[in-house]
């Protein structure tokens, strides 16, 4: 019986030791930077508003999205200023771009 005790106890304690597994990719997000955008500019992403354009130049705030296609696109008002549909892969930037608009 001490014996049988004994196998289990020890059992129980190998149990325990086994080692632990952590995985990390240590790959980023993709995501999006606007460049230019100009006051008063939404950004969207798949439809959805994700704020001021502005907010996401680069410096320092970036758009992390998920790994996929997104259309994005920026609006200002009832404009569109800029509209593309992207594949976004794992630690991928983006940058929008937009152009100074003319005056009439």
């Amino acid at each position: 019986m001490k014996a049988l005790i004994g196998t289990t106890l020890i059992a129980l304690l190998a149990a325990c030791s086994l080692p632990q597994t952590t995985v990390r990719t240590g790959s980023t997000q993709p995501s999006f930077v606007v460049k230019g955008a100009p006051a008063g500019s939404v950004l969207y992403v798949d439809g959805l508003p994700m704020g001021s354009a502005q907010q996401f130049d680069g410096n320092p705030s970036v758009l992390a999205v998920s790994e996929g296609v997104h259309v994005v696109e920026v609006h200002q008002g009832t404009t569109v200023l800029f509209h593309d549909k992207v594949f976004m892969s794992s630690g991928e930037s983006h940058a929008i771009t937009l152009l100074p608009q003319a005056s009439p």
